[in-house]
Protein backbone atom coordinates (compact mmCIF):
# COMPACT_ATOMS: atom_id res chain seq x y z
CA UNK A 1 0.00 0.00 0.00
CA UNK A 2 1.50 3.35 -1.10
CA UNK A 3 1.19 6.21 1.38
CA UNK A 4 0.63 9.65 -0.10
CA UNK A 5 2.59 12.38 1.71
CA UNK A 6 0.55 14.95 3.54
CA UNK A 7 0.60 18.59 2.52
CA UNK A 8 2.67 19.46 5.59
CA UNK A 9 5.29 16.81 4.73
CA UNK A 10 5.42 18.03 1.12
CA UNK A 11 5.92 21.66 2.14
CA UNK A 12 8.60 20.73 4.69
CA UNK A 13 10.53 18.67 2.15
CA UNK A 14 10.33 21.47 -0.42
CA UNK A 15 11.60 24.03 2.09
CA UNK A 16 14.58 21.86 3.10
CA UNK A 17 15.49 21.26 -0.55
CA UNK A 18 15.28 24.96 -1.32
CA UNK A 19 17.47 25.94 1.61
CA UNK A 20 20.08 23.34 0.66
CA UNK A 21 20.12 24.53 -2.94
CA UNK A 22 20.43 28.16 -1.83
CA UNK A 23 23.32 27.33 0.49
CA UNK A 24 25.02 25.46 -2.32
CA UNK A 25 24.75 28.50 -4.57
CA UNK A 26 26.27 30.72 -1.90
CA UNK A 27 29.19 28.33 -1.38
CA UNK A 28 29.81 27.97 -5.08
CA UNK A 29 29.71 31.70 -5.74
CA UNK A 30 32.07 32.41 -2.84
CA UNK A 31 34.72 30.05 -4.13
CA UNK A 32 34.31 30.61 -7.84
CA UNK A 33 36.21 33.88 -8.09
CA UNK A 34 38.53 33.52 -5.11
CA UNK A 35 41.82 31.70 -5.73
CA UNK A 36 43.02 29.07 -3.32
CA UNK A 37 45.32 30.80 -0.86
CA UNK A 38 47.80 27.95 -1.35
CA UNK A 39 47.97 28.46 -5.11
CA UNK A 40 51.05 30.22 -6.51
CA UNK A 41 51.59 31.92 -9.84
CA UNK A 42 53.33 29.56 -12.21
CA UNK A 43 55.36 31.81 -14.49
CA UNK A 44 58.02 29.35 -15.61
CA UNK A 45 59.42 29.96 -19.05
CA UNK A 46 59.10 26.96 -21.34
CA UNK A 47 62.52 27.21 -22.98
CA UNK A 48 64.47 27.54 -19.73
CA UNK A 49 65.81 24.46 -17.96
CA UNK A 50 65.77 25.48 -14.29
CA UNK A 51 66.89 22.05 -13.08
CA UNK A 52 70.06 21.63 -15.14
CA UNK A 53 71.62 25.07 -15.71
CA UNK A 54 75.07 25.32 -17.30
CA UNK A 55 76.27 27.98 -14.88
CA UNK A 56 77.98 27.63 -11.51
CA UNK A 57 77.63 29.79 -8.41
CA UNK A 58 79.74 29.96 -5.25
CA UNK A 59 80.31 32.15 -2.20
CA UNK A 60 83.59 34.07 -2.19
CA UNK A 61 83.06 35.54 1.27
CA UNK A 62 82.32 34.93 3.98
CA UNK A 63 83.78 31.45 4.06
CA UNK A 64 81.83 28.53 5.42
CA UNK A 65 82.06 28.50 9.21
CA UNK A 66 83.39 32.06 9.44
CA UNK A 67 82.71 34.41 12.36
CA UNK A 68 81.76 37.87 11.13
CA UNK A 69 80.24 41.08 12.44
CA UNK A 70 77.71 43.46 10.94
CA UNK A 71 77.37 44.50 8.26
CA UNK A 72 77.95 41.05 6.79
CA UNK A 73 79.53 41.45 3.37
CA UNK A 74 78.43 38.67 1.04
CA UNK A 75 80.28 38.24 -2.24
CA UNK A 76 79.59 35.57 -4.86
CA UNK A 77 81.15 34.45 -8.11
CA UNK A 78 79.48 32.94 -11.18
CA UNK A 79 80.62 31.05 -14.25
CA UNK A 80 78.74 30.49 -17.51
CA UNK A 81 75.90 32.73 -16.38
CA UNK A 82 75.10 36.28 -17.52
CA UNK A 83 74.19 38.65 -14.71
CA UNK A 84 71.79 41.43 -15.64
CA UNK A 85 69.25 43.60 -13.82
CA UNK A 86 65.65 42.47 -14.35
CA UNK A 87 63.38 44.95 -16.09
CA UNK A 88 59.75 45.19 -17.01
CA UNK A 89 60.53 44.67 -20.68
CA UNK A 90 63.21 42.03 -20.13
CA UNK A 91 62.44 38.64 -21.63
CA UNK A 92 63.83 35.79 -19.50
CA UNK A 93 66.44 33.72 -21.32
CA UNK A 94 68.29 30.57 -20.38
CA UNK A 95 71.63 31.27 -18.69
CA UNK A 96 70.75 34.83 -17.67
CA UNK A 97 69.34 36.44 -14.55
CA UNK A 98 70.42 37.80 -11.19
CA UNK A 99 71.57 36.52 -7.80
CA UNK A 100 69.88 36.13 -4.44
CA UNK A 101 71.00 35.49 -0.87
CA UNK A 102 68.57 33.52 1.28
CA UNK A 103 69.13 33.70 5.03
CA UNK A 104 67.83 30.85 7.21
CA UNK A 105 65.24 29.95 4.56
CA UNK A 106 66.95 27.20 2.60
CA UNK A 107 67.25 27.23 -1.18
CA UNK A 108 64.13 27.43 -3.34
CA UNK A 109 63.10 24.48 -5.51
CA UNK A 110 64.10 24.95 -9.17
CA UNK A 111 61.41 26.68 -11.23
CA UNK A 112 59.61 28.19 -8.24
CA UNK A 113 59.50 31.92 -7.57
CA UNK A 114 61.98 33.25 -5.02
CA UNK A 115 59.85 35.32 -2.59
CA UNK A 116 60.37 39.01 -2.02
CA UNK A 117 60.08 39.14 1.75
CA UNK A 118 62.24 39.09 4.85
CA UNK A 119 65.08 36.62 4.57
CA UNK A 120 65.25 36.81 0.76
CA UNK A 121 67.72 39.34 -0.64
CA UNK A 122 67.53 40.11 -4.37
CA UNK A 123 70.57 41.61 -6.08
CA UNK A 124 68.43 43.27 -8.70
CA UNK A 125 71.20 45.54 -9.93
CA UNK A 126 72.88 42.53 -11.50
CA UNK A 127 75.69 42.60 -8.95
CA UNK A 128 77.58 39.92 -7.06
CA UNK A 129 77.92 41.57 -3.66
CA UNK A 130 75.60 42.76 -0.91
CA UNK A 131 75.84 43.89 2.73
CA UNK A 132 73.31 42.49 5.17
CA UNK A 133 72.54 43.26 8.80
CA UNK A 134 71.90 40.04 10.73
CA UNK A 135 71.06 39.21 14.32
CA UNK A 136 73.98 37.82 16.35
CA UNK A 137 74.15 34.04 16.24
CA UNK A 138 74.41 31.26 13.69
CA UNK A 139 72.87 31.68 10.23
CA UNK A 140 72.57 29.46 7.17
CA UNK A 141 73.05 31.25 3.86
CA UNK A 142 72.05 30.07 0.40
CA UNK A 143 73.29 31.80 -2.73
CA UNK A 144 70.88 31.14 -5.60
CA UNK A 145 70.52 32.35 -9.16
CA UNK A 146 67.14 33.27 -10.58
CA UNK A 147 65.82 34.38 -13.95
CA UNK A 148 64.50 37.85 -14.73
CA UNK A 149 61.14 37.09 -13.09
CA UNK A 150 62.76 35.49 -10.01
CA UNK A 151 62.21 31.83 -10.90
CA UNK A 152 64.92 29.81 -9.14
CA UNK A 153 67.66 27.93 -10.93
CA UNK A 154 69.21 24.82 -9.41
CA UNK A 155 72.39 26.88 -9.23
CA UNK A 156 73.24 27.33 -5.57
CA UNK A 157 75.87 27.34 -2.86
CA UNK A 158 75.29 27.04 0.89
CA UNK A 159 77.34 28.06 3.91
CA UNK A 160 76.87 28.58 7.65
CA UNK A 161 78.28 31.59 9.50
CA UNK A 162 78.24 33.04 13.00
CA UNK A 163 77.52 36.73 13.46
CA UNK A 164 79.19 38.19 16.54
CA UNK A 165 78.18 41.24 18.54
CA UNK A 166 81.11 43.27 17.30
CA UNK A 167 81.21 47.03 16.91
CA UNK A 168 80.90 46.95 13.15
CA UNK A 169 83.31 46.46 10.32
CA UNK A 170 81.81 43.18 9.14
CA UNK A 171 84.07 41.10 6.96
CA UNK A 172 84.87 43.87 4.51
CA UNK A 173 88.24 44.04 2.80
CA UNK A 174 89.77 46.78 0.68
CA UNK A 175 87.06 46.46 -1.99
CA UNK A 176 85.68 49.89 -1.19
CA UNK A 177 82.82 48.82 1.05
CA UNK A 178 81.75 51.27 3.73
CA UNK A 179 80.19 50.19 6.98
CA UNK A 180 78.49 53.47 7.80
CA UNK A 181 74.94 52.61 6.79
CA UNK A 182 75.36 49.00 5.79
CA UNK A 183 74.71 49.30 2.08
CA UNK A 184 77.19 51.77 0.63
CA UNK A 185 79.82 50.73 -1.87
CA UNK A 186 81.97 52.09 -4.64
CA UNK A 187 83.07 48.70 -5.90
CA UNK A 188 81.88 47.55 -9.32
CA UNK A 189 80.42 44.32 -8.03
CA UNK A 190 77.18 45.79 -6.76
CA UNK A 191 77.21 45.89 -2.97
CA UNK A 192 74.73 48.73 -2.91
CA UNK A 193 71.67 46.52 -2.82
CA UNK A 194 68.97 47.09 -0.26
CA UNK A 195 69.16 44.60 2.57
CA UNK A 196 65.55 44.45 3.76
CA UNK A 197 64.77 41.45 1.61
CA UNK A 198 63.20 43.48 -1.19
CA UNK A 199 64.70 45.22 -4.16
CA UNK A 200 63.66 48.68 -5.17
CA UNK A 201 63.80 47.65 -8.84
CA UNK A 202 61.20 44.88 -8.49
Amino acid sequence: MTRTPTRRQYLTASAVTGIAAFAGCINNSDGADEPDENETDDERVENIDYTNPNGELAFVRPEDGAEVSNPVVVEMEVENFELRPPGEDTVPESGTGHLHVLVDEGCVEPGYVIPQEDGYYHLSDGGREIEIELEPGEHDLCAQAGDDIHNAYDMTDEISITVTEGDGGGNATESGNESGDGNETDSESGAGNESDGNSSDD
